[in-house]
C-alpha cells in the first residue's frame, strides 16, 4: 500500500519490491539532478587551470603584439614626417644656394659694368 493515499503501489518500483529487490529506490527517494548535468563527476581542475593559464597567456601575448604594432606604426609615422621635413629643408637649402649663386653672378656683372663705366670716364 502506498503511504500517501492508501492504495496498492504500482509500476516498476512495486514490481521490484515484490520480487525482493532491496536496492531499488522509491520514486520519491531519487537523488536530485546535479546542478550541471554536463559536468564530470570529478572536475579536472588542473586541466581547467592549465587551459585558463594558456588562454590568459595568449591574451597577454596578443595585447603585447598589439602594443608593438601600434608603437611600430607610430615610429613609421614619425620617420615619414621626419623624412618629409628633411626633404623640404633640403629643397629650401638648394633654392637658397641657387639664389646666392645668382646674386653673386649679378654682383660680378654689376662690377664689370661699373669698371667699364669708370673706364669710360
Amino acid at each position: 500500500m502506498s503511504p500517501i493515499d492508501g492504495t496498492a503501489a504500482s509500476g516498476s518500483y512495486a514490481a521490484a519490491r515484490a520480487a525482493g529487490a532491496t536496492d531499488v529506490a522509491a520514486p520519491g527517494d531519487e537523488p536530485p539532478d546535479p546542478l550541471d548535468t554536463t559536468a564530470d563527476a570529478v572536475p579536472d581542475t588542473a586541466e581547467r587551470m592549465a587551459d585558463a593559464l594558456a588562454r590568459r597567456a595568449e591574451l597577454l601575448l596578443l595585447a603585447v603584439n598589439s602594443r608593438q604594432h601600434a608603437l611600430q606604426a607610430r615610429l613609421d609615422r614619425m620617420r615619414a614626417e621626419f623624412n618629409a621635413t628633411q626633404e623640404e629643408r633640403s629643397e629650401k637649402m638648394r633654392e637658397m644656394n641657387m639664389l646666392r649663386d645668382m646674386a653673386m653672378e649679378q654682383a660680378k656683372h654689376d662690377d664689370e659694368i661699373l669698371k667699364k663705366f669708370i673706364a669710360m670716364i
